[in-house]
């Protein structure tokens, strides 16, 4: 379901038709809610807007897959929700799902408000939900972006697909990101020098930001850490930094 005509969609309606989403429910075993307002919009929608969409239009569909007695709830959050949360003095914050969420701006709050009604249906209404706070979507230019907080499309559609396949969990929270070649122990040095890091954990970056003739990063303020969905959902990042840079090259090349 869209609000487009597209190659994969079937149905246009919008999040805020209860009655479409009713009856397309009927229809469903597991929904994958992706809709929302993202923040580039707050440079033109009203804070109302993202009310309406992100936790008004998550409310609707969690009523209407309830109703439906759908099996499986994934709801697509994002990182972004960690919000204030994600600045320190003292290093490189190691982003993990136990990071207490500061929420900067409407974007980030309807979030929040969406994954709370999430774990509401879940734990009181007998509708499972999973979230899934993605990062970043790297795709031509991977830099600082691929090493610690971005992640592949493909990776992020498997992750939604693994959550959707899961039958043991009731509710639960999962940071999807790219694999970060960086420990926890590496935050205090990343803020100040992380070139130094590079260094040690992956040497090879630093040969492909000099082929490029690509800046090397003066600080590195967080790496998210998606270890808690790779031990319950399975989830493998098949496309990390090398990867993907070496993907690019190929198609360049082809």
């Amino acid at each position: 379901m869209d609000l487009r005509l597209g190659p994969w969609t079937g149905e246009l309606a919008n999040i805020g038709n209860r009655e479409a989403l009713f009856q397309l429910a009927l229809r469903a075993d597991v929904v994958m809610h992706t809709a929302s307002l993202h923040h580039p919009d707050m440079a033109w929608r009203s804070e109302a807007d993202f009310v309406e969409t992100n936790v008004s239009g998550t409310l609707n569909l969690l009523e209407a897959a309830r109703a439906a007695g759908v099996r499986r709830f994934v709801y697509t959050s994002t990182t972004s929700v960690y919000g204030k949360a994600m600045r320190s003095r003292r290093g490189a914050v190691w982003v993990t799902e136990a990071l207490r969420p500061r929420p900067r701006d409407i974007y980030d709050r309807t979030k929040l408000a969406a994954e709370a009604l999430c774990k509401h249906f879940a734990l009181t209404q007998g509708l499972p939900a999973i979230c899934l706070r993605v990062a970043r979507f790297f795709q031509e230019s991977p830099r600082e972006v691929a090493l610690y907080r971005g992640l592949d499309a493909r990776d992020g559609a498997t992750a939604h697909l693994l959550a959707a396949l899961n039958e043991s969990l009731t509710f639960a929270i999962f940071n999807i990101a790219a694999r970060s070649p960086f420990q926890l122990e590496d935050t205090p040095l990343l803020l100040r020098d992380p070139v130094a890091v590079l260094r040690q954990r992956l040497p090879e970056a630093l040969d492909v930001f000099a082929g490029r003739g690509w800046a090397l990063p003066e600080s590195i303020d967080r790496v998210y850490v998606s270890e808690r969905a790779e031990r319950a959902l399975g989830f493998r990042p098949n496309h990390n930094f090398l990867e993907h840079v070496r993907e690019v090259d190929i198609s360049r090349l082809a």
